[in-house]
């Protein structure tokens, strides 16, 4: 997947009061941090932080940060961890960014997309996904949007197994159980109805209700 890119300014002052301020002039504050790295506190601008998040949100991407202060300009490679939105508006109020050391593994949570109609549906069943995402290891250039498995094969009764799903060049899964179940074809529960027959001493009674009152009506 192609590389983004992002510009940043690191920002010499914190706090709320400051941060409102960012955010009313079209700067949104946020952070690059990682392990062993100092954590950095930065803003970006809105309107372009706001169109890599579009792409960001579909999938994992690796962001290309470029960062400048009074020293000049420094690159880092990072991947989004968080995003916080203002409740009442839902516009972006800050960013976290995760730095990875370029052409160095590291492990990532990345989403699982199903793909095809499983042929157990036109009989009748039921298609469950049972994991969404998978955490996997790769250097940050081989970092996958998502991960694709096809399930346009699966009859009913059958399952897909972790086992099956083909990684990209470069991608391995961190879990090692390969009989995981990824998802599977099921026919649907069919609740079972149940009948109370009713007690002796009451359906009895009841019939004596139903003879005895035409009986009276009568006589009178």
């Amino acid at each position: 997947m192609a590389m983004l890119e992002l510009a940043a300014a690191r920002r010499l002052s914190t706090g709320k009061e400051k941060n409102r301020k960012r955010l009313a002039h079209g700067m949104v504050p946020g952070v690059i941090y990682g392990k062993g790295i100092e954590t950095r506190p930065l803003e970006f601008e809105r309107r372009e932080l706001e169109k890599f998040l579009v792409t960001a949100r579909r999938g994992t991407v690796v962001v290309k940060v470029s960062v400048t202060d009074g020293a000049g300009a420094k690159e880092s490679f990072a991947v989004l961890k968080d995003v916080q939105t203002d409740p009442a508006t839902d516009r972006v109020i800050h960013v976290d960014f995760y730095e990875v050391a370029h052409g160095r593994k590291f492990r990532i949570e990345v989403p699982l997309k199903l793909r095809g109609k499983a042929a157990g549906i036109e009989m009748g069943g039921i298609l469950e996904q049972v994991v969404r995402s998978l955490e996997v290891e790769c250097t940050p250039d081989n970092v996958p949007e998502f991960i694709e498995v096809n399930v346009a094969h699966m009859g009913i009764g059958q399952s897909l197994h972790l086992g099956n799903v083909v990684f990209p060049a470069g991608v391995q899964p961190v879990e090692k159980d390969m009989k995981m179940t990824i998802a599977s074809v099921h026919t649907p529960k069919v609740e079972e109805v149940v009948t109370v027959a009713p007690e002796e001493g009451v359906e009895a009674a009841v019939e004596g209700v139903s003879v005895a009152e035409p009986a009276e009506k009568e006589k009178a």
